[in-house]
This record gives C-alpha cells, structure tokens and sequence, in this order.
C-alpha cells in the first residue's frame, strides 16, 4: 500500500517541465510541416504549393504562438501530463484557439 507520504513524492515528480512542453508542441507542429515538405517534393508543383504556404504562413505563425502559449499554461496548471500529452493538447487548443481569434479579428466566418 503507497503511503501519503510516497503518493507526494510521486505526484511532485513532473514529466517533463515548461521546456519539455515546448518542445512537444513544437514537435506537433512539425510533424505536419514535414508531411508538407515531403508532399511538396513528390507533386511536383513546388510554386503552387510554396504560394499557399506564404499565404497560410501567418495562421500558422499565430496558432504556434497560441499553442505555445497554451502549453507553458497547461504545463502550469498540471505537472502529473506527460510533455507530449502537453504538447497534444497544447497543440489542438492553440490552433483552434488562433482559429477563432483570426476569425474575430478578421470578420470572417468560420471556415470561409
């Protein structure tokens, strides 16, 4: 039987801290980024698809800045996540959090 005082050690264990986080979502991020990269390279059409990645590259950059933001709080509020389970769900509501802020901002409605 685990005693209160080993639970504590335990639960104060973190793993992973703010870096940690950071670099799990950063790594969500790249996964993605390099499917693309690699898309690009097998379809042949490099100035078609590098043209919509300059003009997605804004969104991007926002909903990175948000997730990062988003993963330094989650990490904040839970030590017990593992970073990549941070990193996760750092990613998910960053993006959709920059979704509907460039949204507001712009008048746009969703998905138009």
């Amino acid at each position: 039987m685990t005693t209160p005082d080993e639970l504590d050690d335990q639960l104060s264990r973190a793993p992973g801290g703010v870096f940690a986080a950071v670099v799990a979502t950063l790594a969500w991020y790249a996964v993605p980024l390099l499917l693309f990269a690699v898309y690009t390279v097998v379809a042949g059409a490099e100035s078609q698809v590098l043209g919509s990645l300059a003009g997605g590259l804004t969104r991007f950059a926002a909903a990175l800045a948000v997730s990062l933001v988003v993963a330094v709080l989650l990490r904040w509020v839970s030590s017990t996540w593992r970073s990549i389970s941070v990193g996760l769900a750092a990613a998910v509501v960053g993006g959709g959090l920059s979704t509907v802020l460039l949204s507001a901002i712009s008048g746009q409605p969703l998905g138009g």
